[in-house]
């Protein structure tokens, strides 16, 4: 749904701030609280690094061998819910008659934790603990493909590189620089959810975003997912939100966020205000049982949403 019709305040971006060790409210998410004891656990929680690259993450490597197929981006802080959105939208598009698999030559072979990831990937999606199961994703580049063709690559990366609130102003490390560079069209598909964190963690990333928004190209695109729908009062029905009440209270969180992105057009402008979609998500439910945390799909309504939305960006 596009964010259109809804003035926005224009006042200035205020500057980012570091702040205090905090930690990051998951409501009906339990990504963050699972933990997975493995050598293959980095100090600072990402799987699959090498000494090296956990000491730099400038010398972390990834390839990206398809420069034409568009990238879909899954942008956002720790915990905010790529992986399981990761998920969803795997197990949604296989039920749609898609192809998803992972692209084994993403990371070096050296990473054994995504070799093994690549090896059980439909595994990995489609059991009931998924949220358990998918603790040790830190990297994974995903193509999906119809009848032969590959539409989009679905590229999920720790979002302690995109945005980290207790180190707000860093910059992104280099391979994060060399996927904002490569040719491929893109789409920053950005997650946001209601009451994250404090207010001056939420002004962080908007800034994060604004920067981000300066190093996008002319034919990329920007989708917020507004994830967690289902914790707001916005739902009317099964997939139906109140798109109006919802942006606003996006705008009360989040000031400014979606300044960056305003139409400058000065004849498409009166039509469409800002050049970004809004999309609401709800990645499913998670259950506490005996043997752990349980994971049951959220409405596909959402995913046809999403899916709908990025592929207007795609072929648009």
């Amino acid at each position: 749904m596009p964010v259109t019709n809804n003035p926005i305040s224009g006042s200035a971006i205020v500057p980012m701030v570091e702040t205090k060790d905090s930690a990051i409210s998951h409501d009906n998410e339990f990504e963050s609280q699972v933990t997975f004891n493995s050598e293959s656990q980095s100090l600072n929680g990402v799987h699959g690094l090498s000494n090296v690259e956990m000491n730099d993450p400038n010398s972390i490597h990834v390839t990206i061998s398809d420069p034409k197929a568009p990238l879909v981006i899954l942008f956002g802080p720790p915990a905010c819910g790529k992986t399981m959105t990761l998920v969803r939208m795997t197990r949604f598009l296989q039920s749609e008659g898609y192809t998803v698999a992972p692209i084994r030559t993403f990371r070096p072979t050296s990473d054994t934790n995504y070799v093994e990831i690549c090896e059980r990937f439909d595994e990995t999606m489609n059991r009931d603990d998924a949220a358990a199961s998918t603790d040790r994703i830190s990297f994974m580049l995903v193509e999906v493909i119809k009848n032969g063709r590959r539409l989009c690559q679905i590229l999920e990366a720790p979002g302690e590189y995109y945005f980290n609130p207790k180190k707000p102003t860093a910059g992104f490390p280099n391979y994060v620089n060399t996927i904002i560079a490569s040719s491929n069209r893109k789409v920053w598909t950005i997650m946001i959810e209601p009451n994250w964190m404090d207010h001056v963690d939420r002004m962080n990333y908007v800034t994060k975003i604004a920067r981000l928004k300066q190093s996008m190209r002319s034919k990329d695109s920007t989708i917020f997912v507004f994830n967690k729908i289902d914790l707001t009062g916005f739902v009317r029905s099964v997939g139906e939100i109140n798109k109006s009440a919802a942006i606003n209270e996006i705008k009360n969180l989040y000031p400014n966020i979606f300044i960056p992105f305003k139409n400058q057009n000065p004849i498409t402008r009166f039509v469409r205000e800002y050049n970004c979609e809004l999309v609401p998500f709800q990645t499913g439910y998670y259950t506490t049982a005996l043997n752990g945390i349980t994971y049951q799909e959220g409405p596909r309504e959402y995913c046809v949403k999403l899916w709908r939305t990025i592929m207007n960006k795609i072929t648009g």
